[in-house]
């Protein structure tokens, strides 16, 4: 049997190949890259000024610990002997008594060489940090190149630097209140007439709030 062809059927177009272009991209169009993350500006933000104030305060505290020491010119000739008087009074506690006649009274010079200079490079690093925190929106809004790269620099280096202060200066305050004996931190009616917190105690509180405050706001600005 002779089938005819439908002309129909001969006449229907074969379906088109469909290539699967890329999308044009305009001329006019630019390509955002992202923005390395070696490049930043100055923070200009409005710091916190109550924060700095603090920094300042404790930082001059110190400055004047250290620097009446080294005004004095023999605190570090002299304080073998006064740590010496104060273990023999008897109201030190026990374990701190043992640690300052057999460790720190034999090497009281050098000790004491370093408690001077110690506060008052880090009550100077303190005020520098709190100074230049308060000066950055002025920096990022006059300063360009070079100068704004040497003025992050300053900052980076100066709160780094302002934690290890802190740091340090916690610790001895720390001490300072052994020396003092634990004086109590709460009310005390018989002291009525010159009672207050120990500035030991209160300057390693300071010195942690400040750690505290550094390593947020490092953490914060990342």
């Amino acid at each position: 049997m002779i089938i005819q062809p439908n002309p129909r059927l001969e006449a229907r177009p074969a379906a088109p190949h469909v290539q699967h272009r890329r999308p044009l991209h305009l001329p006019g169009r630019l390509r955002l890259r992202p923005r390395p993350q070696g490049t930043r500006s100055i923070d200009t933000h409005v710091p916190n000024i109550a924060l700095a104030g603090f920094q300042l305060l404790i930082g001059y505290e110190w400055l004047l610990a250290g620097g009446d020491k080294l005004l004095l010119g023999t605190f570090p000739a002299h304080l073998g002997g006064m740590l010496l008087s104060l273990v023999k009074g008897g109201h030190l506690v026990g374990f701190f008594a043992a640690l300052l006649q057999g460790l720190v009274t034999p090497h009281g010079v050098l000790l004491g060489s370093l408690i001077e200079w110690g506060e008052t490079l880090a009550g100077l690093g303190l005020m520098a940090a709190g100074l230049v925190v308060l000066l950055r929106p002025l920096a990022g809004r006059s300063l360009r190149g070079a100068n704004a790269r040497m003025f992050m620099f300053g900052d980076w280096l100066l709160a780094r630097l302002a934690t290890i202060a802190a740091i340090g200066m916690g610790l001895l305050g720390v001490s300072y209140f052994f020396l003092d004996g634990l004086p109590a931190p709460w009310f005390v009616p018989s002291v009525a007439f010159g009672g207050s917190i120990d500035t030991g105690l209160f300057l390693a509180v300071a010195s942690v709030i400040l750690v505290v405050s550094q390593f947020i706001q490092q953490h914060s600005g990342r």
